[in-house]
């Protein structure tokens, strides 16, 4: 949150952040997720972890609605939450040729809008890492996971190399910026234990295609419990 002083040394009221903040997540966001959809890497993770999927299944943070065409047709129903209603009205005009149901909803993951116990498998593709509060996420997971249910993700982070993540640091400004407040650091192993999720796997990987200080990313998926 900026506070009063930070706004007034910057020359932005709240109503003029307000309105960038808008122009941004409308206008240019989309433009940015358009950009990424068509890198090599970000492709590549997000079909290995969607197409994991099985049943019932709920995509946290479906953005431009990526992830539609890579799902198995073999799927029950898929529900799709985001918090953009300009996103959310992408993701309905490409629902025309898919082989399964698709509610699309609008919320956040903090407080997600549907019941507890609904879904077989939870979805997320560089998601996680711009929630505002990652233990509430990880509680909301766990939350509409029926027994035996597994989450699959894939989410940006900090490499382990130290050299590295120290130059990941140094921008970390600028691509929180780009990707509407995506943080490299969140403690994700961490808030999915939290939850009561249990971690299977964990892999760490290089997307192909951005900057080597952008592409580190894990993969991998956890378990609640039967």
């Amino acid at each position: 949150m900026h506070s009063p002083r930070v706004l007034a040394a910057s020359g932005l009221s709240p109503g003029r952040l307000a309105n960038t903040m808008g122009f941004y997540r409308a206008t240019v966001l989309p433009r940015l997720l358009d950009f990424s959809e068509g890198l090599a890497g970000f492709a590549a993770a997000r079909q290995r972890t969607v197409e994991c999927a099985t049943g019932h299944v709920l995509e946290i943070g479906s953005g431009v609605g990526s992830s539609l065409a890579l799902y198995s047709r073999e799927i029950t129903s898929l529900t799709t939450v985001d918090p953009n209603p300009v996103l959310n009205a992408r993701v309905r005009r490409r629902l025309r040729h898919l082989a399964f149901p698709v509610d699309v909803r609008e919320g956040r993951a903090e407080r997600l809008p549907v019941k507890d116990a609904a879904f077989d498998c939870v979805v997320s593709t560089f998601t996680l890492g711009c929630t505002e509060q990652l233990e509430l996420a990880a509680a909301e997971i766990y939350r509409v996971l029926k027994p035996g249910g597994r989450f699959y993700f894939v989410e940006i982070g900090l490499s382990s190399d130290p050299r590295m993540a120290r130059w990941q640091w140094r921008l970390r400004g600028l691509q929180s910026l780009l990707a509407a407040g995506c943080k490299l650091d969140r403690p994700l192993e961490g808030a999915l234990a939290g939850a009561g999720l249990h971690l299977k796997r964990l892999d760490a990987l290089w997307l192909d295609g951005l900057p080597r200080v952008l592409a580190c990313a894990y993969e991998g998926f956890a378990v609640r419990d039967p």
